[in-house]
């Protein structure tokens, strides 16, 4: 299935997310290219890639020459133009990954934390966070992402065991993330 742009107002987001995805998936892509792809149009496409250049998430390189006028620009992902975290809570302890927008695993912390109710948890999160972020200082956090194993109000003893986390039931995870 192509992935295709939309011209409409609201849709600005949208295409921004769509270029920068087909940057990252078919870089180095011309903006004439992506616009193929897209259907949007090549001036649309110059002005996201232009702001993704700015930002630092995209990079804008132009081939050498090989005979007569300038190749076009070329856009590639920037892999260290933004960072995620990536937290995994279990039942033992939390884990945190720091990736780079190619998806890549830049660092990872881990700390013990055997049946952590929520409030210590998101603690724990809270730091190890602050800890991966002070990494790259200069690049913006984009987002974080948290995993933990269910399922949570389950009345049946069967699903009771070691990967039961106790008290997490009903925690408004969202909200305490953000």
């Amino acid at each position: 299935m192509a992935l295709r742009g939309t011209n409409q107002e609201f849709g600005r987001p949208y295409n921004r997310r769509l270029v920068l995805e087909l940057i990252r998936r078919h870089g180095p892509i011309t903006r004439s290219e992506i616009a193929k792809l897209t259907g949007l149009t090549v001036q649309t496409v110059s002005t996201i890639a232009r702001e993704l250049d700015d930002q630092g998430f995209a990079i804008s390189a132009r081939r050498e020459p090989k005979g007569r006028g300038l190749p076009p620009a070329s856009l590639t992902l920037n892999p260290e133009g933004g960072h995620a975290v990536g937290v995994h809570v279990t039942p033992m302890g939390i884990e945190a990954a720091l990736v780079n927008l190619a998806g890549d695993v830049v660092d990872s912390v881990t700390r013990n934390a055997p049946a952590a109710p929520p409030d210590e948890g998101f603690d724990i999160i809270e730091a190890l966070v602050a800890e991966l972020a002070a990494l790259r200082p200069a690049r913006p956090l984009l987002g974080v992402g948290l995993a933990l194993p269910g399922p949570f109000g389950v009345e049946s003893m069967s699903f009771v065991g070691p990967t039961t986390m106790v008290g997490w039931n009903n925690v408004r995870l969202r909200e305490r993330l953000a």
